[in-house]
């Protein structure tokens, strides 16, 4: 039987986001944990009060930890390349998908203002978008070639 259930107080606290995000970010290979930490948290912080409220946007532990994961393994795959370019990708190709077009620009702005001076090009499928051209011009439903950011 739970403590709660016999009428006993039960005391909660909020996780520290930014630690656990620090020892994530140690645990998958990052040098500078502190301060790209403070960036990640700042940025969902940010994104938490200043995107519109969507049912989809999620930007608690569990995003965090997903995104870390992705930022991990870009890591490893590209172990030559700067820590906070790796997180920044990481936080820009895991999250614009599920950006609403009207918050694009708010949520490319924060990772302007977080990340200044860095633009790292995105990971292309090549092949990918030349299979989905050729299928959706077959079936006149795609036109635009700019469809994939």
């Amino acid at each position: 039987m739970c403590a709660t259930n016999r009428g006993r107080p039960c005391a909660m606290v909020v996780p520290d986001f930014e630690l656990i995000c620090e020892i994530m970010l140690v645990a998958e290979g990052f040098i500078d944990a502190r301060l790209l930490a403070r960036k990640f948290i700042t940025l969902y912080t940010l994104c938490k009060e200043l995107l519109s409220k969507q049912d989809h946007y999620d930007w608690g532990l569990r995003a965090i930890k997903s995104v870390l994961v992705v930022a991990g393994s870009l890591k490893r795959g590209d172990p030559g390349r700067a820590e906070d370019q790796v997180l920044m990708r990481a936080l820009r190709d895991f999250n614009i998908p599920k950006i609403v077009t009207d918050d694009l620009l708010v949520f490319m702005g924060l990772i302007g203002d977080l990340f200044p001076a860095l633009d790292v090009p995105r990971k292309r499928d090549l092949q990918f978008e030349k299979v989905t051209y050729k299928y959706g011009n077959k079936m006149r439903k795609m036109n635009n070639h700019n469809i994939f950011i």
